[in-house]
């Protein structure tokens, strides 16, 4: 009986001591996949976005139907951006299509008053109309505003109108004003230099040129101002020099094409 009670008290003992050291086989679970992650799909106005991104982009390309494409989706899903507006009317200029182009720059304006991207498109959009007056009032009204990213552009459009109306000092105001706001602007750059070699001071005019090969080695019209500033002096090595430079540069462009016929004229010129 005794033995009974034993094993029987004894028996739990083993099962229990078993299951510590694993000889109870348990059952493996099936490895679960991770959850999926809901991919959030883009807003209307993130959408707006990317396609204002391309539009710019073929804008840049100079491929004005896929640019007003792709801006014109932008403008259908966020129609209360003015940049997107702003961006519409300067492919219309590019076009050529002048009554449209004001109608979204205006527009642009309407949204945001001190867009000064927008009143310097709207003011390059009267001088191709021959509006000078109201071009010079739009560039000023693009510089009032502080926070203007790229106000030597505005400048050097001011500058521009400035000599055409035959105000030298003037336009060299503006042109100094717009270095002074980018000192790598490269058009004030060469406007200047070419007022200071009007004033007999080549030597200056040189240096500037210098300067601008120096930060933009493929820009053509340095080499061939200095090239023309050489042959000027009797330096025919370094005038020929500078001006096949050029050529070499981008020889189907329009500077080139004049550099090539100041070459021939030497060549003819030559004993």
């Amino acid at each position: 009986m005794r033995r009974l009670i034993a094993l029987t008290l004894l028996f739990p003992l083993l099962t229990s001591c078993a299951s510590l050291w694993g000889s109870k086989k348990e059952k493996k679970r099936a490895p679960q996949p991770p959850p999926v992650e809901e991919v959030k799909k883009p807003s209307p106005k993130e959408k707006a976005e990317g396609y204002y991104q391309i539009g710019v982009a073929y804008l840049q390309m100079g491929e004005i139907p896929l640019a007003l494409n792709y801006l014109m989706k932008a403008k259908k899903l966020n129609p209360e951006d003015p940049k997107i507006y702003n961006a519409i009317g300067l492919a219309f200029i590019r076009r050529g299509d002048y009554g449209r182009a004001e109608e979204y720059l205006k527009k642009a304006l309407s949204l945001k008053p001190d867009f000064s991207e927008a009143w310097l498109n709207l003011g390059i959009l009267n001088e191709e109309r021959g509006n000078l007056k109201k071009a010079k009032e739009c560039y000023l009204k693009a510089l009032e505003n502080p926070l203007y990213l790229t106000p030597e552009a505005a400048y050097y459009r001011l500058a521009l109108i400035e000599l055409k109306e035959g105000s030298r000092e003037q336009a060299k105001r503006y042109l100094i004003m717009a270095i002074r706001n980018n000192q790598d602007f490269a058009p004030a750059y060469i406007e200047l230099a070419k007022l200071i070699e009007e004033d007999g001071k080549v030597g200056q005019a040189k240096d500037i040129y210098f300067r601008l090969i120096y930060l933009y080695p493929n820009l053509q019209e340095p080499y061939c101002r200095l090239g023309e500033l050489f042959l000027s002096e009797g330096d025919t090595l370094n005038g020929v020099k500078y001006l096949r430079k050029c050529i070499q540069i981008k020889p189907t462009s329009e500077l080139a094409a004049k550099a090539r016929r100041r070459l021939e004229e030497i060549e003819r010129q030559a004993p």
